[in-house]
């Protein structure tokens, strides 16, 4: 993977129109990536999430919205979102088609992730049309990798820049230690805009390197804001009126509560929503001018239309697939009996909230021996064995009466096909997958051969995975 920023800013500044009538107005004239307000979303886990609950509470307020998100989940279209919904595939090829043509013009022989990001941000500028009226009000703009070299950082002022929690993933890019991978992530700061920085399980460490960029950008202490996370409240403990203003009510378990005594319904599964709901909803704050320390970053407009209400209607909308989701699936074979759960772990901290969402499960499940089919793939460079250590250790199997004891969970191994602009991104082959599980089972549980895992690899026949 080829980082940096030249190419990508050779790429925008060459795709501003030349040809635009006075009349559309003076964004329509500038590079696309001036032509718009961004709020710029970094790190490691919970990114996508916090993007997910901004662009659904801004278009909540009625704001037309960009949305980036990487890497896609079917198909490179689906990282340029228009008001939470994928642009059209007649778009996407339009968008990309000038894109290409531009780089292929200057040879400047950009990467598939820059392309991509240039067709995003050239989207959200012009549209079809490059009149001005297609243009988004506003972005939110989620990091690719790392944060300084990443193709997204070439917004030069945000409204706003938020750091998700950080953790260790891309040691080859990024560095080998939490502070190496911080400062990376780091890089997003800029003079001026106040950073929003989420929870971090590494604490200190992550926290002082953020806050010594922002010193060093020349950010004041004020411009720093650390959230805390939410907590879960039950629904009796939720105003009355908020109960009747928002319907269908949330159901029980599903209402939190900020620091600040906000309350909140959080329609994203697993306890770490808790943190990014929080995350999402100061960013908002500070975009309205609703954080005391920090000074209005915009003309007002955001104040105005994003109210109390609004931030709730938008956080109990918030859709994001594919983590920690349920599919419901009546022809699904009998043995998942029409349920499983889709997560894009990829990183020992989503593995840790990964196990303990399933933990849970299995604690409240009425089958008094549970049985969890895990079906995996890997993308080469990951560190799978300290995963499978969270996910499948003697410590994290024996949780909630020694369920793995009483029936013995099951491993399928599976390969992904190769994802669509992303050359660099490739599967373990399944039967390597499962010989270095076996290996780490056998060490795991090398007295005791009835708490192993049964694994079988299926190559990329996921239906046959499916039907163990």
């Amino acid at each position: 993977m080829d980082l940096g920023l030249e190419r990508v800013t050779q790429l925008l500044e060459a795709l501003a129109p030349t040809n635009v009538s006075s009349t559309a107005g003076s964004a329509s004239h500038v590079a696309p990536h001036l032509a718009f307000p961004v709020i710029h979303v970094a790190g490691t886990n919970g990114k996508g999430s916090i993007c997910a609950y901004l662009s659904s509470i801004l278009h909540a307020a009625g704001f037309r919205v960009g949305r980036y998100n990487s890497p896609h989940l079917i198909t490179p279209r689906d990282t340029i979102q228009i008001n939470n919904q994928p642009i059209s595939q007649a778009d996407y090829e339009f968008a990309t088609e000038i894109v290409k043509q531009k780089d292929q013009e200057l040879n400047l022989k950009a990467t598939s992730f820059e392309l991509l990001t240039a067709t995003a941000f050239y989207w959200f500028a012009y549209g079809r049309h490059q009149t001005g009226q297609e243009r988004v009000d506003i972005a939110v703009i989620e990091v690719g990798v790392g944060g300084r070299l990443d193709a997204t950082n070439i917004v030069p002022r945000p409204l706003v820049c938020v750091i998700a929690s950080i953790g260790m993933d891309h040691g080859a890019l990024l560095g080998n230690t939490i502070e190496e991978v911080a400062s990376e992530k780091a890089g997003i700061i800029k003079p001026g805009v106040p950073v929003v920085i989420a929870p971090q399980s590494e604490g200190e460490k992550v926290y002082r390197t953020l806050e010594k960029k922002a010193v060093d950008v020349g950010l004041s202490s004020s411009m720093v804001i650390k959230v805390k996370a939410a907590q879960w409240i039950k629904t009796d403990e939720v105003s009355s009126s908020l109960l009747a203003a928002l319907t269908p009510t949330v159901t029980s378990g599903h209402w939190a509560v900020l620091e600040n005594g906000f309350q909140v319904p959080i329609p994203l599964l697993g306890d770490f929503q808790l943190e990014n709901a929080a995350t999402a909803i100061t960013a908002i704050n500070v975009l309205r001018g609703n954080v005391d320390s920090v000074e209005s970053v915009s003309d007002g407009q955001w104040a105005q239309k994003i109210t109390d209400d609004v931030i709730r209607k938008g956080i109990k909308d918030t859709i994001w697939p594919g983590r920690l989701q349920w599919i419901e699936d009546v022809s699904s074979p009998r043995e998942v009996q029409g349920r499983i759960l889709v997560d894009g772990a990829h990183n020992p901290a989503a593995a840790i909230a990964l196990r303990s969402f399933v933990d849970e499960n299995i604690a409240s499940s009425p089958d008094p021996r549970p049985r969890v089919h895990w079906i995996m793939g890997f993308t080469r460079g990951k560190d799978i064995e300290e995963m499978f250590d969270i996910l499948f250790s003697k410590r994290t199997n024996q949780l909630e009466g020694s369920h793995i004891q009483e029936r013995q969970d099951t491993f399928s191994a599976v390969e992904f096909s190769p994802p669509e602009g992303m050359p660099w991104v490739s599967p373990i082959p399944a039967q390597e997958i499962c010989e270095r599980l076996r290996l780490q089972q056998e060490r795991i549980h090398a007295s005791q051969q009835k708490d192993m895992l049964v694994i079988r690899g299926f190559g990329s026949d996921l239906k046959a995975a499916l039907e163990q």
